[in-house]
């Protein structure tokens, strides 16, 4: 417009140095000169790819004005405006129609570039197919890059429809499938959570020798490891990195998460080297606990090793759940001598004092009962030698959980002769749980005789009054035994001291009694209803099944409402 004008002044400055002989006043000749531009201008069509630019792109006077009017709108409606996309759209596919009608059909290639370039600007995949379309029923088919293009753009809003769409275009203008068409294809599935559509694109291109992108792989891995296909990711990645692709944090850190969820050693130990040794990343505190439980679980003692170091580094506050993990771990391994200084160093800090601490030792020293006594004898001995450098890790909680591992073995006698010596040498006071340690593993071995024993001992050695835990194991083991009567002297000796059996106890009375034709079945099953435990409709079952007849009145008031209490 302003290259019009030019010309026209320089017109009215011709016409008046031509009709100056003419008295004609000059503030005439230049209206006449702007007249004929104007009509000119009005005139001339303008094309149609500039007028699509001017929708997509508008000039800045074009901008100005349209941004006037959206404020003279919202001022007098504000409620009844929309946003400028839509109705930039809108004008878009106006136009649109608007020439295909008058063109018969039959646009230019630039001008079908110009639509097709600005139905993907605002995000329109159904205005871009129905250009490509058009260009390929006009004779003007659409090129590669057109479709990569619309490809993208499918790709980055996450339209899978509109993708396959884009496929079906592409094979009836008989297009090669590039790469990029895989790649947005990949990118898609993957983001989506696809993955098995995703994964057979991926195995495709291989076979076709079509090498991912780079921003292909990481959705792809993301998606793997979030659907529980841990393994498949980490080989995804190593692939990848194989052919020179280099991933972010963020790829490592989904993958970290995902092997630490689902416990997978050899996915976490990658991601985890990957991290602290390339990135040096701030793990987050929950993955380095969810690698603390793989190492413990795998007995990785470097790796839970150099967790606890780098807590150390980032400064975290370490706890007793950063330690413990690292002292499962070495237990795992039967490194014992460095398992002593992790529990020592658990001790100063002021953790590792219950019994749960170290379930994993009496775990370990559950073995054959042809071993127990070697493997429980050479730990204590690698205790004692540790005795000296580190006087906490010496007490009654330590000495328990041995000895229990060597009396699940099935070595009771040999535990019990232990209880013994083992305290005596380190001067350790007998508590009431070292011997419901080798008491609990009566009741499996029906050894009623070392039971007794044990509890004797207890009493009148030791003077220590008995627990329930205590109390339970003896029930159990004399309900093992053909005269049971022993149990309800126990089962009372305990309500004198006010400790109350649970349920379990309870039950195996009330079997054990059913079974004989006891009709003190019932009688117990009604001290558990005045204890306001439930008679769960298994139990009354059995018990009916074995004890007094249905028209006893306890039992079909039971019966009628087993959960009443």
């Amino acid at each position: 417009m302003f290259k019009h004008v030019v010309c026209n002044w320089q017109r009215a400055s011709r016409l008046s140095r031509q009709c100056a002989r003419r008295a004609v006043p000059r503030r005439e000749i230049t209206k006449r000169a702007l007249r004929v531009s104007v009509e000119e201008l009005e005139s001339q069509a303008v094309p149609v790819h500039k007028q699509v630019r001017e929708i997509v792109h508008p000039s800045e006077h074009t901008r100005i004005r349209n941004t006037r009017l959206l404020a003279q709108q919202a001022l007098s409606a504000p409620a009844a405006g929309r946003p400028q996309k839509h109705e930039t759209l809108e004008r878009l596919e106006e136009l649109y129609s608007k020439c295909v009608v008058d063109a018969k059909g039959a646009l230019g290639r630039e001008d079908y570039a110009a639509f097709l370039e600005g139905f993907s600007q605002l995000q329109d995949t159904a205005g871009c197919l129905r250009v490509l379309r058009d260009m390929r029923l006009g004779g003007e088919p659409p090129v590669a890059t057109q479709y990569a293009m619309v490809l993208k753009m499918s790709s980055d809003s996450l339209n899978t429809r509109a993708l396959f769409a884009v496929n079906e275009e592409m094979q009836a203008a008989r297009v090669a499938h590039d790469a990029s068409f895989f790649n947005s294809l990949l990118r898609c599935l993957g983001r989506t959570g696809q993955i098995e559509f995703g994964y057979a694109v991926y195995q495709e291109m291989l076979a076709r020798n079509v090498p991912p992108a780079a921003t292909s792989y990481a959705p792809l891995i993301a998606g793997l490891a979030q659907y529980d296909e841990v393994p498949v990711a980490l080989q995804v990645m190593r692939e990848a990195l194989g052919r020179g692709v280099a991933f972010g944090q963020e790829t490592y850190l989904a993958l970290l998460h995902a092997a630490g969820t689902r416990m997978h050693h050899e996915a976490y130990r990658f991601c985890y080297t990957q991290l602290t040794a390339v990135f040096e990343s701030q793990i987050p505190e929950g993955d380095f606990l969810q690698g603390l439980g793989i190492a413990a679980r795998t007995g990785d003692t470097a790796l839970a090793a150099d967790i606890v170091k780098q807590l150390q580094r980032l400064e975290y506050p370490l706890e007793e759940i950063h330690f413990e993990p690292l002292l499962d771990a070495l237990i795992h391994r039967a490194q014992w001598q460095s398992a002593f200084n992790a529990l020592g160093m658990m001790r100063r800090s002021g953790y590792g004092t219950t019994p749960a601490t170290l379930r994993t030792l009496t775990r370990k020293l559950t073995v054959a009962s042809a071993e127990a006594e070697r493997l429980a004898d050479s730990v204590y001995e690698t205790l004692c030698a540790s005795c000296s450098g580190l006087p906490e890790i010496a007490d009654a909680v330590t000495l328990n959980a041995m000895l229990q591992g060597l009396a699940l073995s099935g070595c009771v006698e040999a535990a019990m002769a232990r209880l013994t010596t083992w305290y005596d040498r380190l001067e350790i006071q007998r508590t009431v749980d070292s011997y419901a340690a080798v008491l609990v593993a009566c009741v499996p071995r029906r050894n009623k005789t070392v039971a007794e024993v044990l509890l004797s001992q207890m009493l009148d050695k030791d003077r220590l009054q008995p627990n329930k835990r205590v109390y339970e194991a003896m029930i159990h083991v004399s309900l093992l035994q053909p005269n049971y009567e022993d149990a309800f002297v126990y089962l009372e000796a305990m309500k004198t001291q006010g400790i109350v059996p649970d349920w379990r106890t309870f039950a195996s009375i009330a079997r054990r009694c059913a079974k004989v034709h006891d009709g003190r079945a019932s009688k117990v099953l009604d001290e558990m209803r005045k204890l306001k435990m439930a008679v769960t409709p298994a139990l009354l079952s059995y018990v009916q099944s074995f004890g007094c007849s249905p028209d006893d009145p306890t039992f079909s008031t039971i019966a009628e409402n087993p959960f009443t209490v």
